[in-house]
């Protein structure tokens, strides 16, 4: 079995201009093997390039710029451009001074070629929701988002392989 494994993250904010789902984006290759990324227009595509079974595990920082009302940021997977069922996880975030991340997570098998996004939606557009890069004096960087995946399971049955 190959060794297929990706660690991805984002250095900077992302906070949607409106309420419709959003693809994050992905602007550092970490470590990476056997999966597919890169940080052009496209840096929300993560393509599988050997058919198994995966973990993935997408952990965003969630914060906001201002507002005092709670407010929510939903966060979840696609594959091929389609909702994975039940992949979906809410926080709500009640000031400017929350800061949290959330984990979203799945196991399921996946196909050569097939693309995977990280899906985000705002309640609100004017209260600066979203993704946020926080940078510690004297200490690393905190990514807006972390995408952590690994091939756990050769899978040949699948389709299209």
């Amino acid at each position: 079995m190959t060794v297929c494994f990706a660690q991805i993250s984002s250095t900077g904010d992302q906070r949607p201009k409106d309420t419709k789902p959003t693809i994050i984006s992905l602007n550092q290759n970490d470590a990476i093997s056997g999966i597919e990324h890169t940080s052009d227009e496209n840096s929300g595509d993560i393509r599988i390039i050997e058919s198994g079974i995966y973990v993935v595990i997408a952990a965003p920082q969630i914060g906001r710029t201002h507002g005092t009302e709670p407010r929510h940021v939903d966060i979840w997977l696609r594959k091929n451009g389609s909702d994975i069922p039940h992949s979906n996880v809410r926080l709500v975030i009640r000031t400017k001074d929350d800061k949290d991340v959330i984990v979203n997570q799945t196991m399921m098998p996946f196909n050569r070629d097939d693309i995977i996004n990280i899906m985000m939606s705002v309640e609100v557009t004017d209260e600066g929701l979203g993704l946020e890069t926080i940078r510690p004096d004297g200490e690393p960087a905190i990514p807006s988002i972390i995408l952590s995946m690994h091939k756990i399971k050769e899978y040949s049955s699948l389709v299209n392989d």
